[in-house]
């Protein structure tokens, strides 16, 4: 039995649907975005032992707390500390007293950028202060958990219409705008959320443990998503190239960020979809 402990957001929502479908048993919260199909849950204040499900989970998988805004992060470091260093700290220790498997999603955003294609192994050196708190996450795990899995993963693409992710950004940034410039030099290895949730399941179910990297697309920038989603869509107006530091942000970023995935694709032969191939089965107004 899996709990997903953010259920209400993008990864959270889509991997909750995912594993009902799949016939999964499978419980998950929400805080401020009230589903009457999962259980209210402050991270702040409550205990899993709140939760009267609890003794029958096997596994927790953590996607909640931290906000996935990266000059967020940056601006409200310690109130993100603490809501996702030490309040998720002392919620794996309560799953590892309860003897329930840890799943950890965290980021490409622990490595620094330097030299891209991680791997598992890699050097963790943080830019910035959301890296900072993952990486500060995965070094409690590693150092105090048996049974884990830490998924790391990058920016997330989401086909759902009520989703807000790269995808509706760019298309929405493509519309409104007379000229779109999109970052060229931030390479990074983004995953389709259908993909996310299938290698999650995989991975769960063959009682896989450790670090994974998970990705759809290997190497790609914004540009080359925004050229993809204009060619298709036939818009008229065409992405513009621009360089990430030229942008007014807060956050570092790291320009060479890709992650190798050849650890999962290794236990795992399944075929990878092209971005083409997703868009054709998309449903949007654009």
């Amino acid at each position: 039995k899996v709990l997903i402990l953010g259920a209400s957001g993008l990864i959270g929502s889509n991997l909750y649907d995912y594993l009902k479908i799949k016939k999964i048993s499978v419980f998950g919260t929400y805080y401020k975005n009230k589903n009457k199909k999962l259980i209210k849950f402050n991270f702040l204040k409550d205990r899993l032992s709140n939760l009267k499900i609890i003794n029958s989970v096997t596994h927790a998988i953590f996607v909640s707390g931290l906000s996935n805004k990266l000059d967020q992060v940056e601006k409200d470091y310690k109130a993100e500390n603490e809501l996702n260093y030490k309040k998720t700290r002392d919620l794996m220790n309560e799953c590892y007293k309860r003897n329930i498997k840890v799943v950890y999603v965290s980021s490409d955003a622990v490595f620094d950028g330097k030299k891209g294609n991680y791997t598992e192994n890699s050097i963790r050196k943080p830019i910035n202060k959301y890296g900072s708190i993952k990486l500060k996450i995965e070094k409690f795990i590693q150092r105090k958990l048996d049974k884990y899995l830490i998924l790391r993963i990058s920016k997330v693409i989401s086909f759902r219409k009520k989703d807000i992710s790269i995808l509706s950004d760019t298309i929405d940034h493509l519309k409104k705008n007379k000229v779109s410039f999109f970052s060229s030099d931030e390479i990074f290895s983004p995953i389709f959320i259908n993909d996310f949730c299938e290698k999650v399941l995989y991975l769960i179910s063959n009682n896989k443990s450790g670090i994974y990297h998970l990705n759809s697309i290997k190497r790609t920038s914004r540009y080359e998503i925004a050229q993809k989603i204009s060619s298709f869509f036939k818009l008229n107006i065409k992405p513009k190239k621009c360089k990430i530091n030229s942008i007014n942000l807060l956050a570092r970023r790291g320009l060479n960020m890709n992650l190798n995935s050849s650890k999962y694709d290794s236990i795992s032969y399944k075929k990878e979809k092209s971005f083409e191939f997703h868009l054709k089965k998309l449903r949007i107004n654009v």
